[in-house]
């Protein structure tokens, strides 16, 4: 069977401070070995974000979109140059956000760019209430890699009233800090996700059909955001590990 594999967890060097690949720079890499799209999710104010911090709330979110809109933009052009537009070959780019509480890292799908300029709060929100506005426009939360630990990180924090699922396979991760990820899940009996955390293009096998380091696989094409928070919510997809 032809699965629809999507990187869902990515980082842009516009966006995030700790990436050294452009979004546009990511398209035909994934689309050579196989995939069928990606979710930009830069980190946002709360995390290693490259916005300028002092600056006001529409520069920061302009800067912000900024990686995800280049990767978009390319993605556009790939496609109509190779006549994938509109097909199921299509090469898509969504958007999403990740979001640090105090150390531990959030995937947010459900917001854009117009969601973002019309509510500056968000900057200061915690868990419950970031949640709350995931659910109203029918978004998605997920807990990315709970149990890593890094010098950067003081503690391992969990919200199981306040997420949809949990990232399970993170490539970022030790074995055994995903092997806890799927523990935690479990015994939650949330839905799952796996993701590469990518930062970089380099990080992207060159052999063909080679897969990277995770995402999620489908048996049929994402249309939009809010098609793959349903399904994560009604436990579809296979994982990529």
């Amino acid at each position: 069977m032809n699965l629809f594999k999507y990187e869902t967890h990515l980082h842009t060097s516009q966006a995030s401070a700790c990436a050294s690949t452009a979004g546009k720079d990511y398209i035909k890499a994934f689309y050579d070995i196989g995939y069928s799209g990606i979710f930009v999710t830069d980190h946002f104010f709360g995390g290693n974000t490259a916005a300028p911090r002092e600056a006001d709330w529409e520069t920061k979110v302009n800067v912000y979109c900024s990686g995800y809109e280049d990767a978009f933009a390319e993605a556009q052009k790939f496609n109509k140059e190779n006549g994938l537009l509109g097909t199921e070959k299509e090469f898509r780019v969504f958007f999403g956000i990740e979001q640090t509480f105090k150390g531990d890292d959030y995937l947010i799908y459900g917001f854009d760019k117009k969601w973002l300029l019309e509510h500056p709060e968000i900057e200061i929100m915690r868990h419950k209430e970031v949640f709350s506005e995931v659910n109203k426009v029918g978004g998605l939360m997920i807990q990315a890699h709970p149990f890593r630990l890094r010098d950067y990180i003081q503690s391992i924090h969990l919200h199981p009233r306040e997420v949809h699922g949990v990232e399970i396979y993170n490539g970022g991760n030790k074995p055994s800090e995903n092997e806890l990820a799927e523990l935690y899940a479990q015994k939650y009996d949330f839905p799952v996700t796996s993701g590469s955390d990518i930062h970089s293009v380099n990080f992207i096998p060159d052999a063909p059909g080679k897969l990277p380091l995770g995402g999620m696989a489908f048996e049929t094409p994402l249309k939009d955001v809010f098609d793959y928070a349903e399904r994560i919510k009604r436990k579809e997809g296979e994982l990529i590990r």
